[in-house]
């Protein structure tokens, strides 16, 4: 048969542990867990599953009856036996409004208790006439709600098993008390030693008792194991009596003792039961709150700081060493007991009054204030104070004070040195902000000459590279015309005259084909007639031609026109990329990516060259050093684009970005170039 599964719900560690020890494993039950309060038992009955909680009713959180109500509802078979020392008449009616099985007294619970879980258990009915001692439930009777029965059995047998059941009880407690419980004769002979006793001293049961106590006494202290035999002899009872005893390893631990005669029954003496609880750990935080009071009131008496108590009406408590030199007192009896108020400067007195009853009523803060000491000196102080609960439950101020009197002065001075320093500090601004504002004009200035000329310089090159178009280009196909004619008629009757002709026309195709190449580079016409992409294409084709550049170009083949100025400033960076590759870069090959994207437009140089190094690289990048650089930035500056170099050891990569709208691109795209050089 399984056996019965018991959880045991009180708040009180001793009660629990006195219940388990009652309800030792039988052949029907055994306890298998327990619970401080109703919360933690509703938890417990739902992990546990047990088949009867013995329930208190006077817990935290939640009460005993709360908690069988929600035992019963949730798990209806799990029984409740409610146990209080509360009245039984109104006990028992709350247990079984609740839906308790029954209810026990306290008092009652060691000769109650388990007959009450047996006859529970079997389900025992009674005769007509108990019934009405009885609690019935759910139409089953059990012996669960004891009271003063009539009972048949012979008193002697009833007497021996209270005395038994009470034996129960005291070893019980006596087991689970977590203070060591000593027994002994009068000759200090160990009678009985508990678990605790165990634990504490390090000695088994079996190895304490019929030893003498003294094997727990330090010889330093034997002299007080005479005087305690001797006062129980005299019937005395010792209580809190503070010492020091040895465990068996040797070291020590602080203890109160509380200690008892036994009598045996003609009254007499026969020995003593002795209680002992460990207080070490009590006697460290003793000693350590001592030392630290200590050391508290060492610091408070050597600070140069004033510390003082201060209570809610302005009246001092105390104040240190310190804060008597600065109010001019020779001893804390000059000003103890007496308002401090009246050492407030008159202007800062309201104010402090204030103060002191913010921190009395529980805040904290800081105040800056001025005093005038008993010896009539002026001083300001700086006090930070907190709240403080004095052992009456009143709270009064702790303030800590400095004189700060040489800080203010020293403030005070440098505030009107400020004042000073600022008044100069916005009068020379002014000055540097009107500068500022001349040499931004200037170059503003500067920079529009610098535009007009750039462009007069582009516009130069248009006019120089038509005139040689126009004019040396016209001047040589004319004489090449000529000296083919000459050619015609003196072929026959002079060949050597023909032949030099020949090579005077040579000359001149040569001639022809060199300043074609100089207009060109000038300002090439494709530009402003097939636009950017035919124009770069022609340059790139002839710098290929001239050197061992291998030159990649890629644009769109529906690039729209942009403005020509725009087309020319992208025209001559380009220009300016491709000469630096060739020059400085060692590179044998170039890309060139041009394209646009909404309203921007993208031009990226890229070589595989040498690169530069860092130094180099942030040089050009702060100063824009190189008049090839600083051309180019100052070509973007009038259109609001940008120049970024990116360049290490695998070659170097320049990116320029150039804002553009959609009516600026449509602008001057088909004016004739004769009128724009004209």
């Amino acid at each position: 048969m399984d056996l019965k599964k018991i959880l045991i719900v009180d708040d009180h560690d001793v009660v629990r542990s006195t219940v388990r020890s009652l309800l030792k494993p039988g052949s029907d039950w055994v306890v298998c867990g327990d619970a401080r309060d109703g919360l933690e038992a509703i938890e417990e009955t739902k992990r546990l599953r047990p088949d009867l909680v013995v329930m208190d009713v006077s817990m935290p959180r939640m009460d005993g009856l709360a908690a069988t109500r929600t035992i019963r509802r949730d798990l209806p078979e799990t029984k409740v036996i409610i146990i209080s020392q509360n009245d039984p008449q109104l006990m028992q009616k709350e247990a079984q409004s609740a839906g308790a099985e029954g209810f026990i007294e306290k008092s009652r619970i060691a000769l109650n208790l388990i007959p009450a879980i047996e006859n529970l258990f079997q389900g025992k009915e009674i005769s007509e006439e108990e019934e009405k001692d009885e609690l019935r439930v759910k139409g089953q009777v059990f012996r669960v709600l004891p009271t003063e029965k009539r009972n048949t059995q012979p008193e002697s047998t009833q007497l021996e098993r209270k005395l038994r059941l009470d034996a129960e009880v005291l070893a019980a407690i006596v087991t689970s008390s977590d203070d060591a419980i000593i027994s002994k004769n009068l000759d200090g002979i160990i009678t009985t030693w508990n678990k605790s006793a165990e634990r504490m001293f390090g000695y088994a049961a079996e190895e304490a008792i019929g030893q003498s106590i003294t094997i727990i006494i330090p010889p330093e202290r034997l002299n007080e194991e005479v005087d305690i035999i001797a006062r129980l002899r005299r019937g005395e009872r010792i209580d809190h009596f503070q010492t020091v005893r040895r465990r068996k390893d040797g070291s020590t631990l602080d203890v109160s003792l509380t200690i008892s005669p036994i009598r045996d029954d003609s009254g007499k003496v026969v020995g003593a039961s002795k209680v002992a609880r460990d207080i070490s750990e009590q006697s460290r935080v003793e000693k350590a709150l001592r030392e630290s009071e200590e050391r508290l009131r060492a610091i408070v008496e050597t600070t140069p700081e004033c510390v003082k108590l201060v209570d809610r009406n302005g009246t001092l408590i105390h104040m240190n060493s310190s804060g008597l030199q600065m109010i001019g007192a020779s001893e804390l009896d000059t000003v103890l007991g007496k308002s401090i108020y009246g050492l407030i400067a008159p202007e800062h007195r309201e104010k402090f009054r204030e103060f002191n009853e913010r921190i009395c009523a529980g805040e904290r803060g800081a105040l800056e204030f001025d005093i005038t000491g008993l010896n009539g000196i002026r001083r300001h102080m700086e006090t930070h104070a907190a709240p403080l609960r004095n052992p009456d439950g009143a709270i009064v101020h702790l303030g800590v004070a400095r004189d700060v009197t040489k800080r203010k002065r020293a403030e005070d001075m440098l505030r009107r040195h400020q004042e000073t320093l600022e008044a100069e500090v916005r009068l020379r601004t002014l000055e540097l902000e009107e500068r500022n504002t001349d040499v931004l004009r200037q170059t503003e200035q500067l920079r529009e000459l610098s535009r007009r000329l750039m462009q007069m310089q582009d516009e130069e090159r248009r006019r120089m590279a038509r005139e040689l178009h126009d004019s040396a280009g016209q001047t040589l196909t004319i004489l090449g015309m000529n000296l083919a004619q000459i050619v015609q008629k003196t072929g026959r009757k002079s060949p050597e005259l023909a032949a030099d002709v020949e090579k005077t026309q040579e000359l001149v195709q040569q001639l022809h084909r060199e300043i074609r190449t100089a207009s060109y580079l000038l300002h090439p016409p494709l530009l402003d007639e097939a636009g950017l992409s035919s124009a770069l294409s022609w340059y790139i084709q002839g710098l290929t031609e001239r050197s061992d550049l291998n030159i990649q170009l890629e644009i769109p083949q529906q690039f729209e026109r942009l403005p020509r100025d725009l087309e020319l400033a992208v025209f001559r960076i380009v220009q300016e990329c491709l000469t630096n590759v060739h020059r400085h870069s060692t590179s044998k090959t170039a890309a060139i990516r041009i394209a646009r994207e909404a309203d921007v437009v993208t031009v990226e140089v890229e070589d595989n060259g040498k690169g530069m190094s860092p130094e180099r690289l942030l040089e050009i990048q702060s100063k824009g050093s190189g008049v090839g650089i600083r051309g180019m930035r100052e070509r973007l500056r009038q259109f609001g684009g940008s120049l970024n170099i990116f360049s290490d050891e695998s070659g170097t990569r320049i990116l320029v970005m150039i804002p553009v709208s959609e009516a600026s691109a449509k602008e001057n795209v088909s004016e004739d170039p004769l009128e724009a050089v004209s």
